[in-house]
């Protein structure tokens, strides 16, 4: 996918007495499922000049030939208001990325939670992944299901979700995850688990506060990397990304977040080249 970026000042976010921009990091990965999933490398790429255009300053880590990223360093991490993970196995930290991001954390540092950044890869892991972000990933407890999923608002008055309409799309939904009780849902799909004559819904949006700390966003679809040129997508997580950094008004960002343009290339043709 491609953006192009609309040259124009958003006059919501440049305006003269704005405060100063949100300061984000995109934490990515490789990419790790086949064509079209997790593309976690495309997203550094194209969200990157998208955050910038709308007026965040956006760091993205360094990575290697195979797509795996630096952990921000402290210094890095002060420079940021806003962690947004957007990974495999993204609530699996190294010790000492443990104690960074706990840090990070105790002083108001904020994080976006997309997808498979929501996983943790042992107890211990979910144990602080959970504390850290409203929620985590349980192995042998979570499931997933891959396919057609419609979300449903639980609340249509929140910053990040007002006017925005219930929408179905193909994705990845994750179920029987381990959540806080003081978590905020903003929106559940059915899973396949049986109630009654239906299926139980189950929270895929929330977000969580810690008093005096850190506040997340999580967004559990982004399975399907078109899925992330959707207006409807784009709003919240731009909306997500503002709320999370205690943007005064998220909703500022909602020009900037529909202007941009997004553009996939045509896939290469499976047809054998005829002669």
């Amino acid at each position: 996918m491609r953006c192009l970026l609309p040259l124009l000042a958003f006059a919501t976010v440049f305006a003269a007495d704005a405060p100063a921009p949100l300061r984000v990091f995109l934490r990515c990965g490789p990419k790790t499922h086949g064509p079209g999933d997790h593309d976690h490398p495309a997203f550094a790429r194209d969200w990157q000049p998208m955050l910038t255009q709308a007026g965040m300053k956006v760091s993205v880590g360094d990575a290697d030939a195979k797509g795996v990223q630096t952990f921000p360093s402290d210094e890095e991490l002060a420079r940021t208001d806003v962690l947004v993970i957007h990974r495999q196995g993204g609530g699996d930290f190294k010790p000492d990325e443990r104690a960074r991001v706990a840090k990070f954390a105790a002083r108001g540092g904020s994080f976006v939670v997309i997808h498979a950044g929501a996983v943790a890869g042992n107890d211990a892991s979910a144990d602080f992944y959970k504390d850290l972000v409203g929620g985590s990933w349980r192995q042998k407890v979570t499931k997933w299901r891959e396919g057609p999923m419609q979300l449903s608002f639980v609340d249509k008055e929140h910053a990040i979700t007002k006017a925005v309409a219930d929408f179905g799309m193909k994705d990845e939904i994750y179920y029987d995850m381990d959540l806080r009780a003081d978590i905020h849902p903003l929106a559940t799909a059915p899973t396949p688990k049986k109630v009654g004559d239906g299926f139980e819904a189950q929270t895929q949006i929330w977000t969580y506060e810690k008093p005096g700390a850190q506040r997340a966003f999580v967004f559990i679809p982004g399975h399907t990397y078109a899925n992330f040129s959707r207006p409807d997508v784009k709003l919240l997580l731009f909306r997500g990304i503002a709320w999370a950094g205690r943007h005064a008004n998220p909703q500022a960002f909602d020009q900037a977040a529909s202007l941009q343009i997004c553009v996939f290339p045509v896939p290469p043709s499976t047809e054998p080249e005829k002669k």
